[in-house]
């Protein structure tokens, strides 16, 4: 007799319990007649129904305990809940078998804040719940706090950047503006969330750039010779009506001219106007200093004593000090509030709508009017059309509302005439014009609080590509194009990419936002993502093919440039952070960085001191590159995609994002970006 005590024998697994059959079959069970389990069994196979002859397996009885009963109960009262709050004007059972684009358009409609009885309160008990980008704020500061200081009180210092571009990067935490999704900063701070360490290294740049310091002129402003100031404003009139007038031809160039050269006019409209146009056109000349000597001769006649006396030189020197020139001197919120004052001095004066005969042709009112006349009309519509481009061309990275630029239930002004055959100064005008009320609808739309849909950012593209090839050859060509319409034309090739870019970029937000996984995007969204790859590298070619050794050319060119770096830019940051990264996609990224870069090196001759746009993209690319052939980890790796969460330390923008555009989610995950 042998005993195995062996206790490690191990001993294969019961198989599992055969599934227990009914001992009738179903046919005997019907007779109720006694069934022996065969198969078949002797009474089918007596009654000759042995075809029949089957067992129903049993089924197991699972009586539900009252706890679970309850448990099950309380999880679905909770998620109703959640519904109901989610949608708490919508009837639970009509969300049924919609798609998920359908609920978030429902969530979205929902998610408005609530109207007052007197249709302009909103119903809030919470004063800081009317602004939802509160929430988000950076530095634990409420939305009544928003403040910022761009008056010419300060040191005569041009800053290294302002708010509303996003390129403010000292330390200052009071220079706030409300910003909408469109601004700048909302792609850098998905950079910048991604890769940290590209926000460290353009914090410690930040830390070595100097303090540009206009130093003040030894000579005091029109001392010495007459005749060498007078032959210095000469050049500064040419070169304004050479570069900057076919930008926005709101003057009378031989009225101009002839008021100037006979200098009898000294009534603060038009000395304003003039001392503005100098202003202007010193910085087109190549000066680093002859403009503010000027502007603070301007400054004297464009006071508040100047809205007190209407007119339309005044008018035209707001214009060019609202729409150009603060916005050189880096300070555009002050900027946005002159170009809104001129708005309403401009509908004061009757601009916004044409005269009684306004179903007369133009060729009649001229048959029948002097040519003083006829030129003060046309004068007054390209004043009016220029104003509505500049405020339009400005507000294009704001996200703020368009406080009725342009309403043509209540405006009626013609778009401007030829005067000429070759009257390029108003085709180019008339392109712009149509242009900026595209783009007026789009702001409009942004300003919104539902989020624009792919639908209507496709349907918007489609418009301005539309737009854009219908444009005559003058304005597309450089071989067919008058040298002095060089840089509008550029400068209209810039706004159109740019706007472009805006409208796709966007929605790459909103789909990151959205928590949607990269494998689940859609042909729709897959191509909103190449189309804006696609415009970025078209935008910065573009720019280092035609762009112009000239100072207005080159601000207006470095500033849309670095626009069109933050996609690639993003693009080499998201594929990084994929676990199988797209090895093309990464190298037309890189690519275009270089070439930009190149660019941008080429510019700084012609750049101003306080230009910091090279340095931050420089400072990105090194850091994200770095990042990605090193075994740095980035937040989506680490699994904390918070985008917009996030308190920055370091870096202050010196704004906020209008977080009203987004669903309030402090636990945002931005799911687009992370390996799969």
């Amino acid at each position: 007799m042998f005993h195995n005590f062996n206790s490690h024998q191990t001993t294969s697994p019961s198989p599992p319990a055969p599934a227990r059959l009914n001992k009738s079959c179903s046919e005997c069970t019907r007779r109720k007649v006694k069934c022996d389990g065969g198969h078949p069994c002797s009474s089918c196979t007596y009654y000759k129904v042995s075809h029949l002859c089957s067992y129903r397996q049993r089924n197991k009885r699972n009586a539900v305990s009252r706890s679970t009963l309850e448990e099950v109960s309380e999880r679905l009262r909770s998620r109703t809940e959640i519904l109901e709050q989610l949608f708490p004007t919508t009837i639970i059972d009509e969300l049924i078998g919609k798609t998920r684009d359908e609920l978030l358009d429902t969530l979205r409609v929902t998610v408005v804040p609530k109207v007052g009885t007197d249709g302009l309160n909103p119903s809030t008990e919470d004063p800081e719940a009317v602004d939802d980008s509160a929430q988000v704020s950076e530095n634990g500061e409420p939305t009544a706090d928003r403040q910022w200081d761009e008056s010419s009180h300060q040191p005569p210092v041009l800053q290294a950047g302002d708010d509303i571009n996003a390129i403010n990067l000292a330390t200052d935490h009071h220079r706030r503006s409300y910003l909408g999704v469109t601004s700048i900063s909302a792609i850098l701070r998905a950079v910048f969330r991604l890769c940290p360490s590209a926000k460290h290294r353009v914090a410690e740049q930040a830390k070595r750039w100097p303090v540009n310091t206009i130093q003040p002129q030894s000579i005091p402003f029109l001392s010495g010779d007459l005749g060498s100031h007078l032959l210095k404003e000469q050049r500064c009139i040419d070169f304004y009506f050479e570069h900057v007038h076919p930008i926005v031809p709101m003057l009378d160039e031989d009225d101009f001219r002839m008021s100037y050269s006979l200098g009898e006019r000294r009534d603060p409209g038009w000395l304003g106007l003039l001392n503005m146009v100098i202003t202007i056109g010193s910085i087109a000349s190549g000066s680093d200093t002859l403009h503010e000597q000027y502007y603070e001769q301007a400054r004297t006649f464009l006071d508040l004593d100047s809205f007190g006396a209407g007119n339309l030189e005044s008018l035209q020197a707001l214009c060019l000090l609202g729409g150009l020139y603060l916005h050189y001197r880096n300070a555009p919120n002050m900027a946005y509030a002159v170009l809104g004052a001129a708005h309403r001095v401009a509908i004061a004066l009757g601009l916004h709508r044409e005269s009684r005969r306004r179903n007369t042709s133009t060729t009649e009112i001229q048959g029948d009017a002097t040519p003083t006349k006829v030129n003060r009309l046309e004068t007054k519509r390209r004043t009016w059309w220029s104003l509505f481009c500049l405020d339009t061309w400005a507000s294009m990275t704001l996200g703020r509302p368009t406080c009725g630029r342009w309403e043509p239930t209540t405006m009626d002004t013609l778009l401007p005439s030829l005067v000429t055959e070759d009257d390029h100064m108003a085709t180019s005008l008339c392109a712009s014009t149509k242009f900026c009320i595209i783009c007026n609808r789009i702001q409009g739309r942004f300003a919104q609080f539902n989020r624009l849909t792919i639908a209507e950012a496709v349907a918007f593209d489609q418009e301005l590509q539309a737009w854009y090839a219908s444009l005559p050859p003058v304005l597309r060509s450089p071989a067919n194009s008058p040298s002095r319409l060089t840089i509008a034309r550029e400068f209209m090739r810039n706004r159109y990419l740019n706007i472009r870019l805006i409208l796709m970029r966007s929605l790459i937000l909103y789909l990151a936002h959205s928590r949607i996984q990269k494998s689940q995007l859609g042909n729709e969204e897959l191509r909103i993502i190449e189309t804006c790859r696609v415009v970025a590298g078209e935008a910065i070619d573009s720019i280092a093919l035609y762009w112009t050794p000239n100072r207005i050319h080159v601000w207006n060119s470095g500033w849309y440039l670095f626009q069109a770096c933050m996609v690639p830019l993003l693009s080499i940051v998201i594929e990084s952070s994929r676990s199988d990264p797209n090895a093309e996609s990464l190298t037309s990224a890189r690519a275009s960085l270089i070439k930009a870069l190149e660019t941008f090196s080429e510019m700084k001759p012609w750049m101003r001191a306080s230009d910091r746009g090279p340095d931050i993209v420089a400072a990105i690319y090194e850091a994200i590159t770095g990042e990605a052939e090193g075994a740095g980890r980035t937040p989506s790796q680490d699994g904390d995609s918070n985008f917009f969460g996030w308190y920055d330390e370091q870096l202050t923008f010196g704004t906020e994002l209008d977080w009203g555009s987004f669903l309030t989610d402090e636990d945002f995950q931005g799911a687009l970006f992370t390996a799969q």
